[in-house]
């Protein structure tokens, strides 16, 4: 349990987490609105608009309910990018960056936690994460939403 926290707050926190509602102790920020934008199959985040994801460890969440997508990203190394699908495979969980780990994990109380690469390292899942390909263009990162023919 963390320090500072009553059983009451953190089994209230661990309710949300399996029901699928992220807690406040697990949220991972949103991109900032107009910091990206979506165009043949390509997500692309102005990093000068994102001053956040500038920062190595500094996730950020892209959501688009129209095309069902919910990625987190982070500049886990300098220079070195994860994009991932955010929604656990085991029950919908939402799933955060792990800093010290510098893994992906749900924050639902299955904890499955993946590599940044998607693969399962452990919990009861139905498969991996699905990774985007990603690069750093002028100042822009740009995620591989579609595959290329």
């Amino acid at each position: 349990m963390p320090a500072g926290s009553s059983r009451r707050e953190f089994f209230a926190g661990a309710t949300l987490g399996a029901a699928g509602i992220v807690p406040m102790c697990c949220g991972t920020p949103d991109a900032a609105a107009g910091s990206w934008t979506i165009a043949d199959g390509v997500l692309r985040i102005d990093l000068r608009r994102e001053p956040g994801l500038k920062k190595t460890g500094e996730p950020r969440v892209v959501v688009e309910m129209d095309r069902k997508l919910n990625i987190i990203v982070v500049q886990h190394e300098k220079g070195r990018w994860a994009a991932l699908d955010r929604t656990c495979t085991h029950g919908a969980g939402m799933c955060a960056y792990e800093k010290r780990r510098r893994t992906i994990r749900c924050t639902s109380l299955n904890h499955a936690e993946y590599t940044l690469e998607g693969a399962l390292l452990h919990g009861r899942t139905h498969g991996n994460l699905r990774a985007y390909p990603t690069a750093e263009r002028a100042g822009w990162l740009e995620i591989q939403l579609e595959s290329r023919a």
